[in-house]
Parts: C-alpha cells; structure tokens; sequence
C-alpha cells in the first residue's frame, strides 16, 4: 500500500524516543539514521510514480501520530537533561547520560526537530481547518518559529524566486549566510504580516488575534517546561537543540529554489522549483519535495501531489545538504551545472536577463547569450548595417 511508505516518519521520530528510553549509546540513535537514510536516497533509484491510496485517513494518521511521539521525545530529552544536571531526579534505563551522550541528544532532537518534523508542519500549516494548521504551530515550535505559517503562505507562496522571497537563496550564496536570512525573514514576516491583518481589520496591534502573542505563547510554554524540568543549564542545552533544529530546517530549505529567478508578478511556471525526487526523501519529507506541484495548487494533500519529472530536478537532497556544507562543492558539482541547465532549457528571455545579471553579482559567468552579454557593436558598422540598401539594376 502506498500510504504505508508515509509511517517512515513515525518510524525515524519512533527510533529516536526509544533511544532516548534506552539512555546510554543509544541517545545517538535519532542522528544515527540521518547517514542511513542518505545512503539509501543517494543509491535507491529516483521515485517517479503516482501514488494510489484508495483510503486516504491512513495517510493522515502519520500527520498526527507525530504529536505523541514528538512529545515523547520532548518528554525524554527534558527527564534526561534534568537528570543530568540533578534538577530532577527520574530513573530511567541507562542510568544517567555522559556529556557525550547530552551532545548526542541535541544531535539527535535538533535533527528530528528538522526532519522530518518540519515537513509535516508544512503540510498541516495549508490545511483550511483550524485544528491542522494549530498543530503546525506546535510543531513548529520546536525549531523557534510557531509562526512560520504566517509568512510563508502570504510571502514565499507569492514571491517565490524574486529578490522579495527571504526563502529563495541568491545565486553564490552559502548555506551559512542563507540560514540567518530566511530564519530572519520568516520571524520578520510573521510579525509584519500579522500587524498588516490587523490595520485592515482596524484592530490594535494588542488584539488577542495578534499571532505574535501565540508565537510568545507557544514559545514561552516549551522554555518554561523545559526549565521546570532541568533547569538553566538544562534549557540552555534544549535551547541548543532547537537552534540546531532550526538551522537544519533553512539547511534543507536551501535547496528548494537556490539561484532560480522570476519576472515578479509573473506566473510561477514548471522551472520555478527544484524537485527532489528520491525514493527515501518523498515519502520522510511528506512530498515537499515534490516541489513545484505544490506551488501550484497548495490544497491539494501531499498525497495528491504528482511528481514532475519534466521540471527542474536536483540530485537527492541528503547529497545536495552536504554538499552544500561545503560551499565550493556544492557550485562546482552541483549549483552551477544545475542552474546552466536550468538557465538554457527552462528561463524564458526576461529571465535569462535576471540570471546573468545574477551571475555577475557572484562571480560567475555568463554562459547565456542575452542582449546584455553579446559584445557591444561598433557605431560605424551599427550605422552602416542599419542604413538603407540599395539593389542593383
């Protein structure tokens, strides 16, 4: 059944709550299956097909099964730390961690915190009913940003690949500078963007509705149980944990529409998203990877997305993450062979002009022959191509 390939997301969050059960080694379990499930996306063919489920609540299950075991997660990694730094006193398996095994943790949490629990906020922040998209905001807040659904839908949705877009990463860009931009766009967006909701509905910016105040909320509750459990030095490490996650969040966010361009208003087209189609990250990133099919219609189910293997494509997105931790790799190897292509078959005129006027702003060089990248003609032969001819009698 296709639905089934879906629970690998509770499988990997699953893994990591019982690593963190067992304590000892085993609280490396959580990051131990990020190079596991590399190997396998880089080495198993691309997925290319539809999926077929005939009963479409066993695709939802998974969506919401993440709550309990996030929570467990959660739940261990704060009776751990607490125990660690004798603020709490619980008797666990394993017996208390070593400061490897706390480093081990936070590897282990902030990886889960991104993946895969990031796709699934992303999937329930688009749902229409209230429940869904409160759940994306818990999720959410596990990497900092309870409020990242407020930006993403009323900016990145409209200014995909524009220079507007904090989430559309510049031609020559590195991972590292990348992270902080769109973290500080989505957390600049959310509040830009709830505070304009509330001049047009004339209501003050201290209105209940003011999403800020449940980002501070939500944000505040997860920092207080967290002290409760183990203390300040105990939050400083959760805190850790969720910078971590946040960074491997935008990490992987890196590698949706790096370099592309677009004429702003236009329409987003086919070419304007990397799609990454590997057989592990489709059904553990919950289809975001199925990039460019959701820009197109957001409410349709990831379930419904069908892949485009006629669009712009990117090898597996493990790869392209770790290529990309090693910024003139990831633009020999990767970036600029992809965005030739992508410049060649896919931009139309106005956007080859953009592309290369991107290209020159990093560096790089102008393999597209557009009016601005022809070398300059001559006035006399300009004169003399331009004036009149005259046929023989």
């Amino acid at each position: 059944m296709d639905a089934l390939r879906y629970y690998l997301v509770s499988l990997v969050v699953g893994v990591t709550a019982a690593g963190l059960w067992l304590g000892g080694g085993w609280v490396w379990a959580g990051i131990a299956t990020f190079p596991i499930l590399m190997l396998l996306d880089i080495v198993l063919p691309a997925d290319h097909k539809v999926r077929t489920i005939g009963a479409a609540w066993l695709a939802e299950i998974p969506l919401y099964l993440h709550l309990p075991l996030l929570v467990a997660v959660w739940t261990l990694f704060a009776l751990r730390l607490g125990a660690w730094t004798g603020h709490t006193a619980v008797a666990l398996p394993g017996g208390t961690v070593s400061a490897a095994g706390v480093v081990g943790m936070v590897l282990s949490v902030g990886w889960i915190g991104a993946v895969p629990n990031l796709p699934v906020a992303h999937e329930l922040m688009h749902r229409r009913s209230l429940f869904p998209r409160a759940m994306a905001k818990v999720y959410s807040t596990v990497y900092l940003d309870p409020n990242r659904d407020v930006g993403h839908k009323l900016t990145h949705h409209l200014d995909l690949c524009t220079e507007a877009d904090s989430d559309t990463p510049r031609r020559g860009q590195t991972i590292y500078a990348f992270m902080w931009q769109a973290s500080y766009g989505a957390w600049r967006d959310g509040v830009v963007t709830s505070l304009n909701s509330l001049r047009k509905r004339n209501m003050s910016v201290f209105h209940p509705k003011n999403a800020v105040y449940v980002e501070i909320g939500l944000l505040a509750a997860l920092f207080a149980a967290m002290y409760a459990a183990a203390g300040l030095v105990g939050l400083a490490v959760a805190a850790a944990a969720m910078v971590f996650s946040k960074l491997l969040a935008e990490g992987f966010n890196y590698l949706q529409h790096y370099g592309m361009v677009r004429v702003p208003g236009s329409p987003v087209q086919l070419h304007h998203a990397w799609n990454h189609l590997g057989s592990i990250i489709r059904p553990l990133g919950v289809e975001i990877t199925t990039h460019i099919e959701h820009h197109f219609d957001s409410r349709y189910k990831y379930h419904e997305l069908k892949p485009r293997p006629e669009g712009a494509q990117m090898p597996s997105a493990f790869l392209c993450f770790v290529y990309a931790l090693v910024p003139p790799l990831w633009e020999a190897k990767i970036a600029k062979p992809r965005l030739r292509h992508w410049d060649e078959h896919f931009a139309s005129p106005a956007e080859k002009e953009l592309a290369m006027a991107a290209n020159r702003e990093a560096g790089w060089p102008q393999w597209v022959d557009t009016p601005t990248t022809r070398p300059a003609v001559s006035a006399t032969r300009a004169s003399r191509d331009s004036g009149p001819r005259v046929s023989g009698s």
